[in-house]
């Protein structure tokens, strides 16, 4: 049985930084599948919402949230653990990119 894996993601104008795309497709394109991807918007006044809605609609395994005033990075990172339904956990900055070997 393939355990639930959860990788939690804040971001801010994510869209703006040039990485979002490519942090989120290091996400999905893991050969390791059972995963849930929760991103958290934190508030960005750019288009970084309607870039992860597009990704959204496109893979289940995609969860937004969005936060109506800037919570920052340790309040968002929060945010994202109250929606978990994890067997391991990952954390993961939109500036790195992910590699998951299990």
């Amino acid at each position: 049985m393939n355990k639930l894996v959860s990788v939690i993601m804040p971001t801010f104008n994510g869209a703006s930084s040039g990485f979002l795309a490519q942090s989120i497709e290091s996400v999905l394109n893991q050969t390791y599948k059972n995963l849930e991807f929760i991103i958290v918007n934190d508030c960005s006044t750019d288009n970084t919402l309607e870039i992860l809605q597009e990704y959204a609609k496109k893979d289940h395994r995609i969860q937004i949230i969005n936060n109506q005033k800037n919570q920052k990075l340790p309040q968002s990172l929060n945010i994202g653990f109250t929606m978990l339904k994890v067997n391991i956990l990952l954390g993961l900055q939109m500036i790195t990119i992910f590699i998951l070997m299990l």
